[in-house]
């Protein structure tokens, strides 16, 4: 009986460790900032017209020409901004195939856990590489390059903030370009 009792508590352990991991990995691949940037840049393909769509049915409202300058940098295309109880957001469309959300709060590590969630998993058919493609003490980048069969597929990048109290903790890009 004793034997019994054991297998049962070790089995609840084993369960509810599992059943915890498993809902941790559904937080990550749910979070607000995670769903934007699937949803206006990922799902579009950073295709601009798709991206508009994605950004109105998401309650973004479009930017005015001074703010859409601040997060162009110097490029043709369109922006998007929102602030709700998840926090203040903007979608970046430019011209030349790149699309950006910009995440103005949160914690960094997350924000890179989330989008590493949606990474494709070993046997789907999908392959990526992770590189890091900058880290200074202000800042690191990185990006996934995603190829199916070999060929490559898709490029998602995504810059965080290592300062504490930055106004600007992320951007999440997917560039067209580079598919």
């Amino acid at each position: 009986m004793k034997i019994f009792v054991f297998m049962v508590t070790l089995c609840a352990f084993f369960t509810a460790h599992a059943a915890s991991s498993e809902s941790e990995a559904l937080a990550l691949n749910k979070s607000y900032p995670i769903q934007i940037y699937m949803g206006a840049c990922v799902a579009s393909r950073a295709v601009q017209e798709q991206v508009a769509d994605q950004a109105r049915s998401q309650g973004f409202a479009l930017a005015s020409e001074t703010l859409a300058g601040n997060y162009l940098q110097g490029h043709e295309g369109m922006v998007w901004v929102s602030e709700n109880e998840h926090g203040r957001f903007a979608i970046a469309s430019q011209n030349r195939g790149l699309c950006s959300v910009f995440i103005h709060q949160g914690n960094p590590q997350e924000l890179i856990e989330s989008m590493e969630s949606w990474l494709p998993p070993e046997g789907s058919g999908f392959t990526f590489e992770k590189e890091v493609v900058a880290e200074s003490e202000q800042l690191l980048t990185l990006s996934y390059d995603i190829y199916r069969d070999s060929r490559p597929l898709e490029r998602w990048v995504i810059t965080v903030s290592k300062q504490p109290g930055s106004e600007l903790i992320a951007v999440m890009s997917y560039d067209s370009a580079q598919t």
